[in-house]
C-alpha cells in the first residue's frame, strides 16, 4: 500500500514538474506590460526608442515595454477613446495644453519621482514650467524644439539685409527677397513661406500675439480677439502673404519646407530644427550648411517689445487607471539617463533640444556631427529658452497652463484659422473677421462652461 501511494505521489510529482516546465515560458510571457504611445514616427527616433527599450528590458526582466508611434492626427482621439473604455496606456505624449486639460480633469498621475531622479536643478527653467501644476509634475517634456525664422543667408547678404527687429522690418525683408531672378516677368523666389494648416496657424497666432504684447483670453476667460494687438497681427499677416508662394494656405509643414530647400522661398517663419535634416537630404549639392540656411531671432510687433517663439515640447503623461504605472515610472527614469537619452536626442539632434543641462554640456552630445554643423540653430533655441521667450501652443503667459484648460478645444475648433483665412484670402477687414471669431469663441466657451 505504501509503495502504491509512493508511486502515486511520484506520478503526481512528475506531472507537477512537467506542468511547471510547460508553464514556465507562459509565466515568463506574462510580464508586466507598459504601453507607451509617442509621436515620433520617423525611423531614426523609432529605432532609438526600440534600442532604449531593449536595454531597459534586459535590466528589468519582469517588465515589457510596448511602444507605438502615432501621428498627431491619431493620438488625441486614441487617448480619449482609451480613457472612455477604461484602458488608457501607461504613458503617452501629449501637447502641453492637452496635459493641462487632462490634469484639470484629474486623470493623470504625478511624475515627481522621475523629476527627482533626473534632478530638478538639472532641468531648464522653461521645462519646469510646462509640466508643473501646483507642487507636482504631471507632464515631463521629452525634448524641446523652438520655432525658428529660417532664411537664405546667401540671398540676405547680397541684399544687405540684417536680422529684422520689428514686423515692419520683416515685411521689408520679405519684399526685398521676392525676386524675378531670370527677367521673365515672373516671380521665381518668394520672400517668405508659412504652413497653412490649422495647427500651424494656431501656433503662429499664439506667437504673434505674444510678440505684440497681447493676450488671447483674459483672466475671466473672455476672448481678446477684437483688441488692437490682434487687429495689428491680422493686418501684418495680410501684408506678409503678398510675398508668399501661391497656394501657401494649403501647404503642410513638409511642403512649406520644400519651398525653402527647393529655392522657392527665401524665409520660413514657422521653421523648426527638424528641417535641418530635410535640407541635408534635399537641398542642392553644396548648400546644406549655415552659409545658405541660417536662422534669425524673430521680430516683435508694434505693440510689443520682445520676440516670441513657440516650442514644440510634447510631455510624457502617466495615466490613472493604467495597469502598471510604477513600472512606467521606472522606464522614464531609465529613458532620461544620459547614455539612453543621448541616443534619443541624436535621432533628431537639431530639433530635439535636450531638457537636461547635463546632456547639453556633455561632450558626446556636443561632438555630434550635426550639432556641430548646425550649432547656430541650437544657440538660437537656447536663447529663446533661457530668456523665457518660448512657450507652448496658444500659451501667452505661464498662468495659462493652469487657468485655461480649454485651449485644446480652441485649437480644435478652427476659429483662429478661419479668422486668418478670411483676412488673408477673402479680403475681409481684420476688425470684421476678429469680431466674428470673438463671437464664435465666446459661444464655444459658454457651451463648455468656461465663460458666463
Amino acid at each position: 500500500m505504501i509503495a502504491k501511494k509512493l508511486g502515486v505521489f511520484s506520478a503526481v510529482g512528475l506531472v507537477l514538474v512537467l506542468l511547471l516546465a510547460w508553464a514556465g515560458p507562459a509565466l515568463a510571457a506574462e510580464a508586466k506590460v507598459v504601453n507607451v504611445w509617442h509621436t515620433e514616427t520617423n525611423a531614426a527616433s523609432r529605432k532609438a526608442i526600440d534600442n532604449i527599450i531593449k536595454r531597459f528590458e534586459a535590466k528589468h526582466p519582469g517588465i515589457k515595454v510596448k511602444a507605438e508611434a502615432l501621428a498627431w492626427g491619431d493620438l488625441e482621439g486614441k487617448i480619449m477613446a482609451s480613457m472612455a473604455a477604461g484602458s488608457p496606456p501607461e504613458l503617452s505624449h501629449g501637447q502641453p495644453i492637452t496635459c493641462a486639460a487632462l490634469q484639470a480633469k484629474g486623470v493623470l498621475l504625478p511624475l515627481d519621482e522621475v523629476v527627482a531622479a533626473i534632478g530638478e536643478n538639472n532641468l531648464w527653467d522653461q521645462i519646469k514650467k510646462v509640466g508643473k501644476f501646483g507642487k507636482h509634475y504631471y507632464g515631463l517634456v521629452h525634448a524641446a524644439g523652438t520655432s525658428l525664422l529660417i532664411y537664405r543667408k546667401d540671398l540676405a547678404q547680397k541684399k544687405g539685409l540684417k536680422n529684422p527687429k520689428t514686423w515692419n522690418d520683416l515685411l521689408k525683408a520679405a519684399k526685398a527677397l521676392t525676386m524675378d531672378t531670370n527677367g521673365d516677368g515672373k516671380i521665381d523666389i518668394y520672400g517668405v513661406t508659412i504652413p497653412g494648416d490649422n495647427l500651424f496657424i494656431n501656433i503662429l497666432m499664439g506667437e504673434l500675439i505674444a510678440a505684440n504684447g497681447g493676450k488671447l483670453f483674459d483672466e475671466k476667460n473672455r476672448p481678446q480677439f477684437t483688441k488692437t494687438q490682434m487687429i495689428q497681427a491680422l493686418n501684418f499677416l495680410k501684408e506678409l502673404t503678398k510675398y508668399m508662394p501661391p497656394g501657401w494656405e494649403g501647404h503642410g509643414y513638409r511642403e512649406t519646407f520644400a519651398n525653402m530647400y527647393g529655392g522657392k522661398a527665401a524665409m520660413m517663419f514657422q521653421g523648426y530644427g527638424r528641417g535641418a535634416s530635410l535640407i541635408e537630404q534635399y537641398a542642392p549639392k553644396g548648400w546644406a550648411s549655415t552659409d545658405y540656411y541660417d536662422v534669425w531671432i524673430k521680430p516683435h510687433g508694434p505693440s510689443g517689445a520682445k520676440p516670441a517663439a513657440q516650442v514644440d515640447e510634447e510631455t510624457w503623461m502617466l495615466f490613472k487607471g493604467s495597469k502598471h504605472p510604477k513600472e512606467a515610472i521606472e522606464f522614464l527614469k531609465f529613458f532620461y539617463k544620459d547614455p539612453e537619452y543621448l541616443e534619443y536626442i541624436q535621432s533628431v539632434p537639431i530639433h530635439f533640444f535636450p531638457i537636461t543641462k547635463s546632456l547639453r554640456k556633455n561632450p558626446a552630445y556636443l561632438n555630434t556631427p550635426m550639432v556641430k554643423r548646425w550649432k547656430g540653430w541650437l544657440d538660437v533655441q537656447q536663447y529663446y529658452l533661457e530668456k523665457d521667450l518660448a512657450k507652448p501652443t496658444l500659451i501667452i503667459e505661464w498662468s495659462d497652463m493652469n487657468n485655461k484648460p480649454y485651449l485644446m478645444e480652441i485649437l480644435g475648433s478652427g476659429i483662429l484659422k478661419d479668422m486668418v483665412m478670411e483676412v488673408t484670402k477673402e479680403g475681409v477687414p481684420a476688425e470684421k473677421a476678429a469680431a466674428k471669431a470673438q463671437k464664435r469663441a465666446e459661444e464655444l466657451l459658454k457651451m463648455k462652461g468656461y465663460l458666463k
